[in-house]
């Protein structure tokens, strides 16, 4: 990549849409299955989680893709409002993250299908690794064809406001209290 032609994270501005990659909570579910969480799973979506924990998949061939899209961006390792606050609080906005909209695995959806309210503590576990990226609604084509090409899903989430923090909704709009958004350094 080119001096100057990094997307920092300090570019977020209102009007945004906000994109992730892959799937969210992977890495938290497979921590708590060598832990002996979720027994009930299938060995193949066990593996699939015990796996995603131990052997995350950076996307950089998505990283430098979005040079010139992405307005802001930032990899998931805090947990997925953790570090989507990081974005807000270097770009000075706040963002809207619809928890619905946030990717599962089939593994994980199993999870939440017995458990729903885990679905929450999927959103703010870490260790995902996927690309979190904030980018004008304008450039949605441009990224609409980036998964058939890398082989690797991208959601959007939610959008940037102004303001500041992040706050996360329902599929009514409401807000869900969230009491740690992710991992916290120091």
């Amino acid at each position: 990549m080119t001096t100057g032609k990094e997307v920092r994270r300090s570019g977020a501005q209102p009007g945004d849409l906000v994109w992730v990659s892959g799937t969210i909570g992977d890495a938290f579910l497979g921590l708590g299955i060598r832990g002996g969480a979720y027994p009930e799973l299938a060995p193949a979506h066990r593996a699939a989680l015990i796996s995603r924990f131990q052997i995350p998949d950076p996307r950089v061939e998505l990283g430098p893709r979005l040079a010139g899209v992405a307005h802001a961006m930032i990899d998931v390792s805090d947990g997925l409002l953790a570090d989507l606050g990081h974005i807000c609080a270097t770009s000075h906005v706040s963002a809207v993250v619809e928890l619905e909209r946030v990717p599962l695995s089939p593994a994980a959806q199993r999870v939440v299908a017995a458990k729903p309210d885990i679905r929450l503590r999927l959103a703010t576990g870490g260790d995902d690794y996927e690309l979190l990226f904030c980018a004008a609604g304008d450039a949605a084509e441009a990224i609409a064809g980036l998964p058939a090409e890398l082989g690797v899903p991208i959601t959007m989430i939610g959008r940037i406001e102004a303001g500041t923090g992040v706050r996360l909704v329902d599929i009514a709009g409401q807000t869900i209290a969230v009491e740690a958004g992710g991992y916290r350094h120091f």
